[in-house]
């Protein structure tokens, strides 16, 4: 490919990754939240609970810290209930990482996450997290599908919650889609966890959160 074909591909590539994808559950409402880190420093609200979290080159840089014996893993105060969270990820060195909800307190028995889209160079899925506080609850698998992720590559993925409906995409792969009579909860906002070697870090931009309608 000549120079010029081979820019144009990357110029295309790229503004594919970066434009919004459409919702399937409904319509966008209000915008709730939109951050690109184009600063230096971690932005209001975003707070690590293990590993490292830092911004550089106009990205948030995520890695787990084997010395936290813990998964990586940050989040982002919003309350919502129905709603799409859209953000640009790139695997890098990082071997998972999870985007998905914890339960507003008093909404559920349970103890523990709600649900949650993991993605890994092989593959990605939809779970609906264990009650950590019933020894014999198990992660649910409710949809999975086994693709290659490019480490180099950045993608936009698109969660949306619905009512008891789940919907997840992301640019180039069949939608992930998923149903329990837990998901409608209020939720307290969006959590993180990536996983992998000290230094692995994955990135995520352009973060955005509208209300679904």
């Amino acid at each position: 490919m000549n120079p010029a074909r081979t820019f144009l591909f990357l110029a295309i590539s790229s503004f594919v990754a970066a434009a919004d994808l459409t919702p399937q559950l409904g319509t966008l409402g209000d915008k709730l939240l939109e951050e690109t880190f184009t600063g230096t420093e971690l932005p209001k609200g975003w707070a690590s609970n293990t590993g490292t979290l830092r911004v550089a080159d106009g990205s948030l840089l995520a890695a787990e810290k084997s010395s936290d014996m813990h998964i990586g893993a940050f989040r982002f105060r919003l309350p919502v209930q129905d709603c799409a969270v859209q953000i640009d990820f790139k695997l890098g060195a990082g071997r998972i990482f999870n985007l998905g909800f914890d339960p507003a307190p008093g909404e559920l028995k349970k103890k523990g996450h709600l649900l949650s889209v993991t993605v890994a160079k092989n593959g990605w899925s939809i779970i609906e997290h264990n009650d950590k506080a019933n020894p014999e609850s198990k992660t649910k698998v409710h949809a999975k599908a086994e693709t290659a992720f490019d480490p180099a590559t950045t993608y936009t993925l698109l969660l949306e919650c619905k009512g008891d409906n789940v919907v997840a995409q992301i640019t180039g792969k069949e939608p992930l889609k998923a149903t329990s009579p837990d998901f409608h909860v209020k939720k307290p906002g969006l959590v993180f966890r990536v996983g992998g070697k000290d230094g692995q870090e994955i990135a995520f931009d352009n973060v955005k959160v509208w209300g679904l309608k």
